[in-house]
C-alpha cells in the first residue's frame, strides 16, 4: 500500500461517495431485507426474560428513537442499547461470508435511532448503512480471520459502524468519516468469544457496547476530534487480525468508488442457532423431512462438523443461550419438535434424554469447506436397524445457498408477528421496504410503536 495514503484515506473517501439512489438495483434491495431482518430479529427477542430484565433497567420516559416491540420511545443511547443487545438473544442476527461478524445488526440499531432523532430522509439513512457495511467488510477480510479468543461481535463490524454514523452525522463528509474510521480502529475493542457457549448472559451487551462506542467515535470525529492516520494498518490490523493484509482493506475500490459490493455477501439466518451449526442444522431437517423421523425412533445420532464449531460447542447447556451453540441440543431439539425452533431450546429438562444419544466430534476433512462453508454431517440410526445420513457444506441463507423469497419473508413476518401480531408485521415489513420508494422514518416509527 502507498504509505503516503492510509487505508482509512481511501475508504472513507469511497464511503462518502456511497449514495443509495446510484446504487444498483440488487444492492439496495439486499440492503432492505438486511434492515428489515434486523428489526425482525430485535421484535422476535424482545420478549425474553433478558432483555425484559434489561429493559426495566432503562426509566419509562418519551424520546425520538424506537425501543423496538416496547411501544415507547426513549434517547438515542438507550434504544441504541437494548436494540443491539436484543439482536443477540435469539442468535438468528445476519451474518457476512467472507469474515466473522454481523454487520447489518450494528448498523441498523445505530442509523434507525439516529434518524428517528433527526427525522432524516430515507436516503440518508441507508446510504450510510451501505457505507458502514462495505468499509467493515473490507476490514474484515483484510484481518485473515481474528484470534481464538476473540468474539465477532466488536471487531470489524464496530469500524463499520462508525464509519456509517460518521457519514449520517457529517452528510457524507469524507474527512469526518476518516477520522471515525482511524479513530476507532485506535480505539479497538476485544470480548472474550467463550461466553456464548457458557451460556453467560452478558454477552449481549457486546453488541450493545459495540454500537455505543462506535456512536461515541462517529460523535467525536463530527465534532472534529482527531484520529492518528494509519491506526487501522499499524495498529488495529496487526493487533487483531489472524493473518493481516492491509492491501486487501482497499481492494475492490477503482476510481474512487466500490467495484464491488460486499453487501451481496452478507447472509441470513434460518435456525436459531448459532451459524457454525448450520450445516448440521440443515442436515438434520432435511433427514426428518425425507423419512419422517420422530423421537421414539432414534438409537442413536452421530454428528460431525469442522474444527471451529466444536471448539465453541457447548455439550451441556445450562440455559437456552448456550443451548444455541450446542449440536447435540439443537439436533434434539429439532427431532422432538419436528423443526429446530426458539420454543425448542427453551426446556433443557426434556431434551435430555435424547441428547444423550447423540455424539459431536470434528471431522478434519470438513474444515477444507470454511470459511465460506459450515459443514456438518447428521448420521442417524434408527431402532428398526435402518440408517440414513445427510451431508451439507454450504447451509440455506448464505450466499452459496441463497435464502428464498419465502424463507427471508417468512422469517421476518414469524419474529415480527411476535409482538405485531399478523397484520403489524406486515405493516413494518410494509414500512420498511417502502424505504426505498415513497416511504418515511416517521411512518416506520409508527408501525414499530404499536
Amino acid at each position: 500500500m502507498n504509505s503516503q495514503i492510509s487505508a482509512a484515506t481511501t475508504l472513507a473517501h469511497a464511503a462518502a461517495r456511497t449514495n443509495w439512489s446510484t446504487c444498483p438495483a440488487i444492492v439496495r434491495t439486499k440492503l432492505l431485507h438486511l434492515v428489515l431482518d434486523a428489526i425482525a430479529v430485535i421484535a422476535g427477542a424482545a420478549n425474553h426474560s433478558t432483555m425484559k430484565s434489561l429493559a426495566a433497567q432503562i426509566a419509562p420516559h418519551d424520546g425520538p428513537s424506537t425501543f423496538i416491540a416496547e411501544k415507547r420511545g426513549g434517547s438515542t443511547r438507550e434504544t441504541i442499547l437494548l436494540n443491539a443487545a436484543t439482536t443477540t438473544v435469539l442468535q438468528r442476527q445476519d451474518g457476512y461470508a467472507h469474515a466473522k461478524g454481523h454487520p447489518a445488526s450494528q448498523l441498523v440499531p445505530v442509523l434507525l435511532a439516529l434518524s428517528e432523532r433527526g427525522e432524516a430522509e430515507p436516503e440518508r439513512m441507508l446510504s450510510a448503512i451501505m457505507a458502514g457495511y462495505e468499509v467493515g467488510a473490507r476490514v474484515g477480510i483484510a484481518l485473515g480471520g481474528v484470534p481464538p479468543w476473540l468474539h465477532d461481535n466488536g471487531n470489524w463490524a464496530t469500524i463499520g459502524t462508525a464509519a456509517g454514523a460518521a457519514h449520517f452525522l457529517s452528510d457524507g463528509d469524507e474527512t469526518v468519516i476518516e477520522a471515525a474510521i482511524d479513530g476507532a480502529a485506535s480505539l479497538a475493542l476485544s470480548f472474550d468469544r467463550f461466553t456464548t457457549a457458557a451460556g453467560a448472559t452478558m454477552h449481549h451487551l457486546y453488541p450493545a457496547m459495540a454500537t455505543t462506542h462506535a456512536l461515541a467515535v462517529a460523535e467525536g470525529a463530527a465534532a472534529g476530534l482527531t484520529s492518528l492516520p494509519g491506526s487501522l494498518e499499524q495498529f488495529y490490523g496487526p493487533r487483531l487480525g489472524a493473518a493481516f493484509d492491509d492491501d486487501k482493506l482497499i481492494e475492490c475500490i477503482n476510481d474512487g468508488a466500490w467495484s464491488q459490493y460486499e453487501i451481496l455477501n452478507g447472509y441470513f439466518k434460518l435456525h436459531p442457532s448459532c451459524a457454525h451449526l448450520h450445516g448440521v442444522n440443515d442436515a438434520v431437517e432435511t433427514l426428518i423431512a425425507q423419512h419422517s423421523i420422530t423421537e421414539d425412533q432414534i438409537e442413536r445420532v452421530d454428528v460431525a462438523t469442522f474444527g471451529e464449531a466444536m471448539e465453541i460447542d457447548s455439550p451441556a447447556p445450562c440455559n437456552d443461550l448456550a443451548a444455541r451453540f450446542s449440536a447435540k441440543a439443537t439436533v434434539a431439539a429439532a427431532i422432538r419438535h419436528g423443526s429446530l425452533t426458539d420454543d425448542g431450546l427453551l426446556d433443557l429438562g426434556a431434551l435430555a434424554p435424547l441428547m444423550e444419544k447423540i455424539t459431536a466430534k470434528h471431522d478434519p476433512d470438513l474444515d477444507q469447506h470454511i470459511p465460506e462453508g459450515r459443514p456438518g454431517v447428521v448420521r442417524i440410526t434408527l431402532t428398526d436397524g435402518r440408517c440414513v445420513e445427510h451431508t451439507v457444506i454450504h447451509p440455506r441463507g448464505t450466499p452459496k445457498v441463497n435464502a428464498t423469497e419465502e424463507e427471508r419473508r417468512g422469517k421476518a413476518l414469524l419474529l415480527l408477528g411476535q409482538h405485531y401480531g399478523e397484520n403489524g408485521a406486515i405493516e413494518v415489513e410494509a414500512a420498511v421496504m417502502a424505504l426505498g420508494e415513497a416511504g418515511t422514518i416517521a411512518e416506520l416509527t409508527a408501525a414499530m410503536r404499536r
